[in-house]
């Protein structure tokens, strides 16, 4: 009856919590785009048959055969998009809410895991990967499923209980590997508090080795060549770093890890620690089984990754995701037991107190990543996509140097004609020699070179594109799009059909202005590039400089009916009027800044002058030439 009585008083309560943990997980759940990895999840995982994913992809990305399968499955029933995919982690990592619960309630009690599900529910951690469309979340959810169904077998002792936890224990270590890190803890934990009962043991033992062996033939298959030449090289250059342990990864398994500056993190791992070595502490006196078991399971994943990582590169806290609602359910047995010790006043308010500024922490990072476009998961690739679409000729080239697969993913979604893009560097080790080549190769293929994202600073080669196109071509047009970098070079030569735009131009018998073209800026508060071809007449007693203005009404600020403004030699210097060669054509470009121009008509005019007197150059009966009316919007 006391179950019955705790299952009714409990169950409204465990349903409000599952709707909380559904409401912020779908919560602006397409409002960032896709980042890299979830890109690739999409088009690979998702996107293309099973056969070819496993052939393909799973040889070079190592995760397991059921993951592979179940996007595949998930991109066949529902679509590829955003939305649909991000769904599939959504409601996945919902499983962990009333198995948190479960767990809780078996290893302590029912308060302990009501608490642990609230948190659970609320993690800034969970709830970032519940919103990325990569594995994470759904393993980490299956993970606690396994957890609560192994402690369930271990109480009851029944076939049926060691058959469900052997299924549930082989989904999770075949959705992810680092699971079999969770059940080597799990297996501890059954040595100690099992000892001498050997049924129980070898029966346990049974379960965890068929999971292994399923997770591990996957392994052996697919990626063990993979490994074997090198291509997940160990981090920290082979070294243990425990430290990292207790600075990095404790804050951010609890609350987050993109989602708070990283002064903030580092400062919370003290606080984290000690919290939570006190309520190991406290479980140890009131629920002894669930010390052991919940010490082993925070402990032990952590160090056999670190161990791990001295020769694969997998030191990272989403490595061990399931470790995250462990330490929820230690906080949780921490606030429980807590008011016991002392069970005044003062230890119910301590209690009240550090709980409250947990959920406090809790929020600040999830109030960071929902609206502080600081904290987004991923760039604004769909941004420099439609850019780049309007503006590159798809004669042109674009060399996306971020090795980001979110931006093949954007920048694909059309039927229109658009640039070829390419990925240079294509990895670390491509040599600099053959890079320049593949650079010399596309400028005379090309009409326009674009450079999109930022290198990898630490890669050898970084740095090789910009300073080769710097070096050999014409800086035309530079900018941001979604707040990602974007700059395109063409050949210092004209080609005759480059001019779209003529005009009748001719300032004296000075130089004649050939055309223009105008880029208008992706935002209202960028820039405006203005490209004027010059053919020289005649060369000059002194150098001169060209304006190209911004003319509206009255400018408050300047009392003048200039808005913004560029003036500076031809080329930026690199030309120079009194030596420049009478009848080749010039390129030449400008860019006015539009920050704090309000929207309206204005006229963009263009002129020279003389530097050392101001005198402009006519150009017929006025002194500068309306090149055309800009609306600004």
């Amino acid at each position: 009856m006391s179950g019955l009585k705790h299952f009714t008083h409990t169950l409204p309560i465990m349903v409000v919590l599952i709707m909380v943990g559904f409401f912020l997980r779908i919560n602006h759940l397409t409002a960032v785009p896709l980042r890299g990895d979830e890109a690739f999840s999409v088009q690979y995982w998702a996107g293309q048959p099973l056969t070819v994913a496993l052939a393909e992809t799973a040889t070079i990305e190592p995760h397991p055969v059921l993951t592979y399968a179940i996007f595949r499955a998930w991109g066949l029933t529902v679509g590829l998009t955003d939305f649909t995919m991000r769904m599939l982690p959504a409601l996945a990592g919902l499983f962990g809410i009333p198995a948190i619960y479960a767990v809780g309630k078996r290893l302590g009690s029912w308060q302990i895991g009501l608490l642990a599900a609230l948190l659970f529910a609320l993690h800034p951690f969970e709830i970032w990967h519940a919103q990325d469309a990569r594995n994470y979340a759904i393993w980490a959810g299956i993970s606690l499923v396994a957890l609560w169904l192994g402690l369930r077998a271990l109480d009851k002792q029944r076939w049926r209980d060691w058959l469900l936890y052997t299924l549930a224990a082989s989904l999770a270590a075949n959705i992810f590997y680092t699971e079999l890190l969770t059940t080597a803890a799990f297996g501890l934990f059954v040595l100690i508090a099992y000892w001498g009962k050997w049924r129980v043991i070898l029966s346990w033992g049974i379960c965890a080795a068929i999971a292994a062996a399923l997770s591990s033939a996957s392994f052996v298959i697919f990626q063990a060549p993979l490994f074997a030449r090198g291509g997940y090289g160990g981090s920290f250059g082979g070294t243990l770093d425990v430290t990292r342990l207790w600075t990095y990864f404790l804050p951010t398994l609890n609350f987050g890890e993109i989602t708070l500056p990283a002064e903030t993190l580092s400062s919370l791992w003290s606080f984290v620690a000690l919290v939570l070595i006190v309520g190991l502490l406290l479980l140890w006196r009131y629920q002894r089984r669930m010390a052991i078991a919940l010490t082993l399971l925070s402990i032990i994943p952590a160090i056999l990754l670190a161990v791990i990582s001295t020769r694969l590169n997998i030191f990272t806290p989403r490595y061990i995701l399931p470790v995250a609602p462990i330490f929820a359910l230690i906080f949780a047995g921490f606030l429980v037991y807590l008011p016991r010790i002392h069970p005044t006043a003062l230890g119910k308010s301590a209690a009240a107190l550090l709980f409250v500024g947990w959920l406090a922490v809790s929020g600040i990072s999830l109030r960071n990543y929902y609206f502080d476009p600081t904290y987004a998961k991923a760039r604004g690739w769909p941004e420099l996509a439609t850019y780049l679409h309007q503006t590159a000729q798809p004669s042109d080239v674009v060399i996306q140097s971020a090795a980001d697969a979110a931006f093949g993913y954007y920048y694909h979604q059309t039927s229109l004609p658009y640039a070829q893009d390419v990925p240079l560097p294509e990895t670390p080790a491509q040599p600099i020699s053959a890079i320049e080549s593949q650079l010399a190769l596309y400028e005379q293929q090309h009409t326009a070179i674009w450079q999109v994202g930022q290198e990898f600073p630490d890669w050898p080669n970084a740095g090789t594109v910009r300073n080769w196109l710097d070096s050999h071509m014409q800086l035309v047009l530079a900018g941001q799009a979604g707040g990602l970098d974007y700059r395109q070079y063409k050949s210092w030569v004209v080609a005759p059909d480059e001019i779209t735009l003529s005009t009748d131009a001719t300032f004296e018998n000075t130089t004649r202005l050939m055309g223009y073209r105008v880029i208008p800026a992706p935002t209202p508060d960028s820039n405006l590039t203005v490209w004027l071809y010059w053919q020289p007449l005649q060369q000059t007693d002194v150098p001169f400089k060209v304006f190209v203005h911004l003319i509206g009404t009255v400018n408050p600020a300047t009392a003048s009916p200039l808005w913004t403004q560029d003036d500076r030699f031809p080329q930026n210097g690199r030309i120079d009027t009194t030596v420049w060669d009478v009848e080749e054509i010039y390129r030449d470009v400008y860019t006015l800044p539009l920050a704090g121009v309000p929207a309206g008509a204005y006229s963009l005019k263009v002129g020279l002058y003389n530097p050392e007197t101001n005198q402009r150059i006519p150009v017929g009966a006025a002194d500068s030439y309306q090149l055309q009316t800009i609306d600004l919007k």
